[in-house]
């Protein structure tokens, strides 16, 4: 028609393709919720990294618990950088937020 190719399905077809395609749309604002969830948390971890690993280590008595700093900033960055692996996020620097996503 008008010279664009068209296809005829029945009516319940349809109304399954309108369906799935609303569906499709529910799910895609989840997993953009979802990203944009573990991109701020990553930032927080960043955040979180620095604060933590300042070259003064902590005073603790000679009796105490041994200090955990390394290994607390070793592994937030390992979570850190996974999250951005499956966000496709990059790091955008101290206390900086992606552009392409306003904070609402």
């Amino acid at each position: 028609m008008d010279g664009k190719p068209m296809m005829a399905v029945a009516v319940k077809e349809f109304e399954s393709l309108l369906a799935t395609r609303r569906q499709l749309g529910s799910q895609t604002a989840r997993l953009r919720m979802l990203r944009d969830t573990l991109v701020d948390v990553t930032e927080f971890l960043d955040t979180l990294v620095e604060a933590l690993d300042d070259d003064t280590p902590p005073r603790t008595p000679s009796s105490g618990p041994a200090d955990t700093r390394p290994e607390l900033v070793t592994e937030i960055r390992r979570r850190a950088h996974q999250m951005r692996a499956v966000t496709g996020a990059g790091r955008t620097g101290r206390g900086g937020r992606s552009p392409e996503r306003p904070r609402t």
